[in-house]
This record gives structure tokens, sequence and C-alpha cells, in this order.
């Protein structure tokens, strides 16, 4: 048994060992560990794993690659994670460690228990034990029709269960936001619909119960060519007849908040203002075309509504601290409201204390959304159900901002192919599925000297070209530091601009410069540094010494006197939160180097932390390492700034330099 690991399908699969998230980041190894957690202390063959990974259409080593994504999960989960049986693979796991498991037990309890209250108290923890639908990021048509239909139909049905229960003690109230969020998920499922109008009914609000009824009833005609069945015409009926027999209108509920619906929302809006003078107008049509899709076909299974015009879909923004992420996030927002007539709701996901958590936000969104803070369900998977739910069949644009990681978005993201998401953060976020990734790198020279242009007026940069030139430069065409720049000559009208780029000159004084009002490079900076773990400190801190346009692994591990794997880990790590940039150069392989501007911040936060000793060592260790080699290669020199495209290799620089000071 795999005592110190935890699983779980419903929702996103996820597997935590000793409490702690273990990533299992391809989406090939999440196919197959879905698929044998789904029979979980059960063989699955060799063929049922082909076919949930390609279909009908199998490569010609699918055995062999499928035994590689066996090997790959014993080494992430343990040897013993997933044993070989004659017709298959199998993973052994206690019920109790397995959402399933426990999910099952207690949905054989709850339909055993003749109470009613007793059976909505169980049904209710069988439901908890699950976040939500089952399989939400397992890419596989075949797992998913099978028996991931069969898990997701059992959900369903308990949640009408757990409905029905609720209702016979009398709180029809209480069922309300996950009746709502399941018909919006499911809106031609009879059985939830007729649920849905009983609790109206029963919490007072016979009207809207009617309208459900009218309203599924057009919907059936309109998209499938039917008549409501029995169960939803019993359930209109027994309304009717309550109505017309006399019967004393129920009391409402005073936790049932007032109604919210979609049909009677105002558009929402909380975006930010749209800052003109930051246009990059070719960068923004090629994102906002990114953002809208042409429309989704219908799938094989049957009809759905699809809306008129572009299907949107989620777009991460992801660069270095300074590049503008949250200026074009809201400014695509706004290009694209018309596409999104409902609303448009901007959310910041870093706290004053770190990056907030998902229930937070979740909540944040769902009152922003219409729902009285009071009526905001407390079990997360009743909350993220009623968001869902609030989302489904409207059009409305979400702006995630600052993403510290996965995790925290996934929950965050609409289900409804109506709506989208605009995500910024400083890493990529590379496992977050069904997501299309825009990197946002520095101005070119054009953009740089018209967004100077445009906030100081354009005669100025004309009157000094050159001097705009060296201004631009020195702000290493970091969209903030040319901000901060064309701020300060914005409120001195009568500076020269080659009286700002003198003040730019000494590297010593530059950051103090690049700062006004609540913008500062430095604290900009600050915040992707202390998202990085203590080694990866000390080596952006360390690194920044030396005095060479870029450096190899080699260099850079004998300088912090790691070995070269650990340093490697850590390069990558800094290029991943964009503190360091990477290049692949012919003959010389992998070579690292600093913005300018990071590497003053890097060099700012060494003096103040590393000692003389350390540093010393550092340049003494790598100019050991450089010249020691038999063969070394030249130190390449840019001759463009990182994040403007491909690198571009120059005529060898002087081999190192190094500065201790």
């Amino acid at each position: 048994m795999l005592d110190d690991l935890q699983f779980g399908v419903f929702g996103p699969l996820t597997v935590r060992r000793n409490g702690h998230v273990t990533e299992i980041p391809q989406a090939k190894h999440r196919i197959v560990l879905a698929a044998l957690l789904l029979r979980a202390n059960r063989a699955v063959t060799q063929e049922e794993l082909i076919q949930h990974l390609w279909g009908d259409e199998p490569p010609l080593t699918a055995r062999k690659t499928l035994q590689g994504y066996i090997a790959r999960l014993r080494k992430v989960l343990g040897p013993d994670a997933v044993v070989s049986r004659s017709s298959g693979y199998a993973i052994d796991v206690d019920s109790d460690r397995l959402d399933l498991g426990r999910f099952e037990r207690l949905l054989a309890q709850a339909h055993g228990a003749g109470d009613a209250g007793e059976r909505a108290r169980l049904f209710r923890a069988a439901l908890d034990e699950t976040g939500g639908i089952p399989l939400v990021d397992i890419p596989s048509e075949n797992l998913q029709q099978g028996d991931g239909a069969a898990l997701l139909e059992r959900w369903l049905n308990a949640t009408e269960h757990w409905a029905d229960a609720e209702m016979a003690v009398g709180r029809h109230a209480e069922v309300l936001p996950r009746l709502k969020a399941l018909v919006s998920e499911h809106p031609f499922r009879e059985s939830a619909l007729s649920r849905l109008m009983k609790a109206l009914y029963g919490a007072g609000r016979q009207a809207d119960a009617l309208a459900t009824y009218q309203e599924a009833r057009q919907l059936l005609d309109r998209e499938l060519g039917v008549d409501p069945g029995e169960e939803l015409r019993g359930a209109h009926q027994h309304i009717l007849g309550g109505l017309q027999g006399g019967q004393q209108r129920p009391e409402r509920d005073v936790s049932e908040p007032a109604r919210t619906g979609p049909a009677h929302s105002a558009p929402l809006f909380s975006l930010p203002p749209s800052l003109a003078e930051f246009a990059r107008p070719r960068l923004e049509a090629d994102i906002v075309r990114r953002l809208l899709q042409d429309p989704a076909p219908a799938p094989a299974s049957g009809p759905r509504p699809q809306p008129a015009g572009p299907h949107p879909k989620t777009l991460t923004l992801h660069g270095g601290a300074g590049v503008g992420k949250t200026t074009m996030a809201v400014r695509v927002a706004h290009a694209v409201s018309e596409h999104f007539p409902d609303g448009r709701l901007y959310v910041e996901l870093e706290g004053d204390a770190g990056p907030r958590a998902a229930g937070d936000v979740l909540r944040e969104l769902v009152c922003a959304l219409g729902v009285q803070p009071a009526a905001v369900p407390e079990e997360p998977a009743s909350l993220l159900a009623l968001y869902r739910g609030l989302l489904a069949h409207r059009r409305i644009l979400i702006v995630l901002d600052g993403a510290a990681n996965e995790a925290q978005v996934r929950p965050l993201l609409p289900s409804s192919d109506t709506c989208a998401a605009l995500v910024t953060s400083v890493a990529m976020l590379p496992t977050l599925g069904g997501t299309e990734h825009v990197r946002l790198g520095l101005l070119n020279p054009a953009e740089a000297a018209d967004i100077l242009g445009r906030m100081i007026g354009p005669e100025r940069v004309r009157a000094e070209p050159e001097a705009a030139r060296e201004l631009i430069e020195r702000c290493g065409a970091l969209p903030l530091a040319v901000r901060i720049v064309g701020a300060r000559l914005l409120e001195r009208p009568h500076w020269q601009l080659a009286q700002m780029s003198e003040r730019l000159r000494l590297e010593a004084r530059r950051l103090d410069e690049l700062t006004v009002g609540e913008l500062s490079v430095r604290d900009s900076l600050a915040l992707s540094y202390r998202g990085v773990g203590g080694p990866e400190r000390r080596a952006f801190r360390l690194l920044s010494l030396l005095e060479m346009p870029s450096f190899p692994v080699r260099v850079a591990a004998a300088a912090l006197g790691l070995p070269a794997d650990r340093t490697e880990e850590c390069l990558e790590w800094l290029t991943a939160r964009h503190l360091l940039e990477a290049d692949f150069v012919a003959g010389s392989g992998v070579r690292y180097s600093f913005h300018p501007l990071v590497r003053l911040y890097a060099r700012e936060r060494t003096f103040d932390e590393d000692s003389v000793h350390s540093r010393h060592e550092t340049v003494r260790n790598a100019l050991r390492a450089w010249y020691d080699s038999p063969a070394r290669p030249p130190a390449p020199a840019r001759t463009t700034p990182p994040g403007l495209g491909p690198t571009l290799l120059g005529n060898p620089a002087p081999p190192v330099a190094l500065s201790t000071v």
C-alpha cells in the first residue's frame, strides 16, 4: 500500500505525498494514472491503456512507450506504486487514500440510511470528498466517455439524491446554489431541472420555478426538437396544482439571497482604466487574435448552444518584472469588450502577504457576479460549482493578474465556452492545460520612442533624437523603466532628454533614478527575487559579479562551488522567473545572461547580503574555471537586448572581467 500518498480523481487529478502536492505535468502520464485510479486495486489491460492514450490510431511503438510511462510513474510515485499483473497494470491503494474510494463508501452509507436528515448528511459528506466533476484535466476522449462518464453519472446522481434528502427535511434554499450550477453545466438534464423547480417552489419562489420550466421547455424544443419528459412535466403539474389548490405560499428562507441569475443581471465591470500612452498596437492585435478564435464545432454526442462570434479561450501573458503584463492585459480586455457584453472582471492574485488562496479569489468573483456574501457556500466544491454555474451561458471575460502557479489559477478558469480568461504571470505556467502562452519581452526602439513621445510629446523626442536613443538604451528597453522616465520628464518640462540620460549614466545611481510615485524598477524586481528559493537567490546575486555578456553552466558551477547539475537547475529556475536570459550558442551550448537593470539589482543584493570573502571566492573560482579550460570558447556578446527575439552574436568579446567591489 502507498501509505504516504493521497490521490484525487475529482476535479483536476491530484497526487499528494505527506500533504504536499506531487506534480504529474505530462498529460499522457496523467491519463495512465487516472485510468488506473478509476479501477483502483483492479488490473487495467495494456490494450485499454493504449486505447485511452491514442484512441484508434496508436503508434507502432505503443507498448514500449506505455512501458516508459509506467516507469516514469514509478519513479515519481515510488517503485511499488504501479504493479504489473498478467493482464496489465494496477495501482493498489487503500480506499481512504483515494477520494473516489471515500466517495463511494459514504454513498453506500447514505443509500442505506433510513432517516432523511442522516441521508442528507452522508450525501453531503460524500460530495465534500470530491472537488467537482471528475477528470477535468485528463485529455482522453476514450477515458472520458468510458469509465469517466460512468463516474460523472454517479456524481450527478449523488448530487440529486442529496438535494432530495435536504428538501425532505425542509432545506430547499440550501440546495439552490448547487442545483443551479448543475443545471447550468447540464442544461438538458431533466432530473436536475425538476429538482431545481421543486427547490425554488419550496423556497417560496413559485414564479421562478414556473419560469424555469418554460425556459427548459423552449430549450428542449429549440435544440433537440422534443417536449419535456414525464419527470419534468410532473414537477410542473405539482407546482400548478399547489397554486391552484390555494396552498399557502411558503415563507421565503432568509438565508436565500435575492435572485442573481444571468437573465436579469446588469453588465459587470471592474477593469482598471486602459493606459493609452502605453499602446503596442501590433502586439496587442496579435494577442486579441489569439484570444478570440473561431467557434468550436458541436460535440458528437449532441447539439449544444453556440455563441455568436468568435470562440474565446484562456491566454496567459508571461514575462519578467516590468515588461508591462498587467498594462497589456487590461488594454486587451478593453479592446475585446464588445465580445463580452455580460461583463469584464479583474482580480489581483497577489496579496500583501503573498499569493492569495484560490478559495478567497473565488469568493470575491462570486460576489462580483451578484451573490450576497452571506449566501456564498463555505465548502470548496459548492463554491466552485456556483462560480461555474454563474458563468455558464454568459459572455464574461475574467482577468487574473499576477498568478503564482497553476494550482492557484485552475479553479478560477471559466468552464463555459462562452467565457474567456486572461492570466498574467512571471512564469509560463506550462502545465495549465487548454491555454495559449504569450511571452512579453522588451520594447524595440520604435515602440520605446513612440511610448516616450506619447507621454512627453513627440516634439521633445524629435528635438533630441540621439539623447532619446541613449535614454532608451540606459532604460534597457524595459517598458516600466521607459514609463518612469517619461513620467519624470512629464512633470519636469524644463528638463532636456540629455539631462535625464546623464542622470542614468552612472550605474550606481541608475535604479535610484528609475522610480517615480508608486512605480519603481527596484521594487518590481524585488517581487521576482522574493519568489525564488535560497539557493537560486544566492546564484542570482553572486553571478552578477561576472563582467561578461554571457556565461555557460561550467563557469557558473565553478563560481558557485556547486555540482554542474545543481547549478543548471538553479539557472533554469532563474530563467523561468525571467531573472536570467538563456540562449543556445552553436559550439558553446546554452549560455545565460543578465538584463542590464536586473544585473544592477542583483549586485545591490550581493553587496548587501554576501560577505566580501564570498564575493572574492566567486571571482577566483570563475577565473580558474575559465582559464583552466583547455578549449574555452570566447564569450559571445549580444547585439540585441534580451527579449526582442533571437539573439544575434557579434564579434568575440574579451574573455571575462569580474567585479567584486
